[in-house]
């Protein structure tokens, strides 16, 4: 049986409330192009997850409520954040690497050279002169 549209919206809200899905997620799995009509289905089913069996958790039913609408957003964003923090992070991290790495390869050649100059020298002094 097919879900209705109202089902399908009431899905996508339960599981961002729920921690289930990121909101991007959400708009991937239920085919949502803009994010303000997802924040729209939170905003008008966020009242049904205070006053029914979707507020509920295994954990604690007295003290489960779904996180208001701003709430949510706000943490979204602040977990957003974090990730640009961290990507740049990464990024810098990663140019440091690379510089490491180059500079490794630069002692390297130079240890090689210096190495077939020695082994040059004493092959010298191992032969008689003539």
């Amino acid at each position: 049986m097919k879900k209705s549209k109202k089902d399908v919206q009431i899905e996508a809200v339960k599981a961002i409330f729920s921690g289930d899905l990121l909101l991007e997620d959400a708009m991937k799995k239920y085919g949502v192009k803009d994010k303000r009509t997802i924040v729209s289905w939170m905003k008008a089913f966020s009242p049904l997850f205070r006053d029914n069996e979707y507020s509920r958790n295994t954990i604690s039913e007295e003290t489960a409520q779904a996180p208001a609408v701003n709430e949510y957003i706000v943490k979204e964003n602040q977990l957003l954040k974090r990730v640009i923090i961290l990507q740049d992070q990464l990024r810098e991290l990663e140019e440091k690497n690379a510089q490491i790495q180059a500079h490794r390869n630069l002692l390297m050649d130079k240890v090689a050279r210096l190495e077939l100059k020695l082994q040059a020298r004493e092959k010298r002094e191992a032969t008689p002169d003539a």
